[in-house]
């Protein structure tokens, strides 16, 4: 058995590479929400449901901005696609 030293400092946690959870703020809907009205506004309600439930899936990977600003790239890429199969 080897000896171990009990004066010697713990050893530091390894790193998962994950990134840190954050604590998330009374506030955090409102961006998304601003981001869906006007969606809701532009292309319809189909384009705001999608903005909201692709902000609430990608928040914990990109985090508040980033997840608000790809969802709402991709609810108005779902609103006009949506629109495109309607009218055909």
């Amino acid at each position: 058995m080897a000896y171990e030293d009990p004066n010697a400092p713990a050893p530091a946690p390894a790193s998962t590479g994950a990134p840190e959870k954050t604590e998330s703020s009374s506030w955090d809907w409102i961006w998304p929400s601003i981001v869906a009205v006007i969606i809701v506004k532009l292309f319809g309600i189909v384009g705001g449901l999608v903005t909201f439930g692709c902000y609430y899936w990608l928040k914990p990977k990109l985090g508040t901005f980033g997840a608000v600003a790809v969802s709402g790239v991709v609810g108005v890429v779902v609103a006009i696609g949506f629109m495109a199969m309607i009218r055909n």
